[in-house]
């Protein structure tokens, strides 16, 4: 290995610890025998072969990417076969019976040229994750009947691009066990949302019931973890920390996969096809383009017809809008900077501050240094300007959804999504959106990021919303009415008592 390679592959590893309690949990789900061929897919320091050692595996091979990692593991570990190799275009000689580990995390972008050609090999996208690689890559060198063990974040379940993964699981096996760990701080210094799965190699792909452990608390300690999860594994039915339950295996018609219960619906209609859904708008700097109400008047009159308002999640209470930011919109009307300064001068003595930074920003479309850098769904937006308006923050830790009406003319800021119903009425839509029902039916099919619902898109627009008689959606409509006059959230509970009582209990 030449001095050039080597920097490369140190570059793009970013080594973090896994807590020796998750290694030992994960151990503890593996179903072979002590004699069984286990792989460690980057051993690091050697917490999962201490792990492994501990509960007596002799028939051990690690890789380690890290030359000077690599030489120190082979100092402690001399009845272990080590490899000092990159994983992801080793030419593997045998198959094993158990592949475990914690592969790196880190997305195709930011990876050095030559591990960024490993990645496109295996998964055949640029807008991959390298832990991608890892998976589809381990799933290959493991044996008939094999058992993968990874520490891997949540996202592959739902993102577009890693459909690669989802269907090689499909074509190879199983999940058997999936721990969500949701946003538990489980790694030092790190914030990664993550899932324990265990995936069963296996031509005999009858339909498998997936065990599932979904935390509880994201405060829990590792220590904590490995207790808890035993605990409820053991025993099978949820604790203190974890709840509990199996749920059918993925198929090949879900586009999204998720550790929630699954939720199904017999009559429906896709929100998609009778609303217009949308993600808002994005400057790219808003510290240049937010102003505050008193500045409105240091303006031309040309000038003012520049401003708009956008709703950002903090205005979304749930049910209703709560205010709005102003802003400056400077779009490719304005086509260079001299016809800012000349038209717009109070505007441009406010922006021009901000040019440097603001030519850092990434400006597709030959935009200019003071344009928006996404003015996403603008134009149709405006085409429904007179219509009810419902706006929900993208990514929401509230307990409760968020989903807020409007009739003012406004527009979604980029950390909110934007659905305007066209063939459902607006009051029932927003009283449904809102219900406890919705919410699990949304965590059973959509996106989240550890305890925080990731409202998205693509999800949204293909969300079954149940078809109930017109007497029922009256009754719904009516009481997001009076919640809207009255502002009295409670409420919404008469919502879930209808919709349950029609429904059937979904917890």
């Amino acid at each position: 290995m030449g001095d050039h390679e080597q920097s490369l592959e140190e570059k793009f590893i970013s080594f973090v610890e896994t807590p020796q309690e998750i290694s030992q949990l994960m151990v503890k789900l593996i179903s072979h025998p002590p004699k069984s061929t286990i792989l460690d897919t980057g051993c690091g320091k050697g917490i999962f072969l201490n792990s492994l050692i501990e509960a007596e595996y002799t028939n051990l091979e690690g890789i380690e990417i890290n030359s000077q990692m690599c030489d120190s593991l082979k100092a402690s570990y001399p009845n272990v076969v080590l490899h000092n190799e990159n994983f992801l275009k080793w030419n593997v000689s045998n198959k094993y019976d158990v592949i475990i580990g914690n592969p790196p995390y880190s997305h195709y972008n930011s990876l050095p040229a030559d591990i960024q050609e490993d990645v496109f090999d295996l998964t055949n996208t640029a807008e991959s994750d390298i832990y991608y690689a890892f998976l589809i890559k381990a799933i290959e060198v493991l044996k008939e009947n094999g058992e993968l063990i990874y520490i891997v974040p949540y996202q592959f379940f739902y993102n577009t691009h890693a459909e690669v993964v989802r269907r090689k699981i499909l074509e190879s096996g199983f999940i058997d066990t999936l721990i969500d760990l949701g946003e538990a701080r489980i790694f030092r210094g790190e914030l990664p949302e993550t899932i324990i799965i265990k995936f069963i190699k296996t031509e005999n792909r009858t339909v498998q019931k997936i065990k599932v452990l979904r935390i509880k608390k994201k405060t829990a300690k590792p220590e904590e973890i490995l207790d808890a999860a035993l605990k409820a594994l053991v025993q099978g039915k949820e604790n203190d920390l974890f709840h509990c339950y199996k749920k059918n295996n993925f198929t090949s018609s879900e586009e999204i996969w998720s550790s929630h219960p699954r939720i199904s619906l017999a009559k429906y209609v896709r929100l998609g096809d009778v609303a217009f859904i949308g993600v808002g708008l994005v400057t790219g700097f808003d510290e240049a383009f937010r102003i505050k109400n008193d500045e409105i008047n240091a303006f031309n009159e040309k000038e003012k017809d520049l401003i708009i308002n956008l709703v950002k999640a903090v205005n979304c209470k749930g049910y209703w809008v709560e205010g709005f930011e102003r802003y400056i919109l400077i779009d490719k009307r304005i086509k260079d900077e001299a016809q800012l300064s000349e038209d717009y001068p109070n505007m441009y003595e406010r922006i021009i501050k901000f040019k440097g930074l603001m030519e850092d920003r990434y400006l597709p479309g030959h935009k200019k240094w003071f344009h928006w850098q996404a003015l996403r769904n603008k134009v149709n937006i405006e085409k429904y300007f007179e219509l009810p308006k419902i706006f929900v923050p993208g990514l929401d830790r509230s307990l409760v959804n968020r989903f807020s009406i409007s009739n003012e003319d406004i527009y979604p800021s980029g950390d909110v999504l934007i659905i305007i119903p066209l063939k459902i009425d607006p009051l029932f839509l927003l009283g449904y959106l809102n219900s406890d029902f919705f919410r699990e039916y949304y965590l059973s099919h959509g996106a989240k990021k550890g305890q925080r619902i990731a409202f998205m898109q693509r999800i949204m627009a293909n969300i079954k919303i149940p078809v109930f008689n017109d007497e029922l959606i009256k009754e719904i409509k009516n009481i997001t009415k009076k919640i809207l006059d009255s502002r009295i959230i409670s409420e919404r509970e008469k919502i879930d008592k209808i919709i349950t009582n029609t429904l059937g209990n979904f917890k």
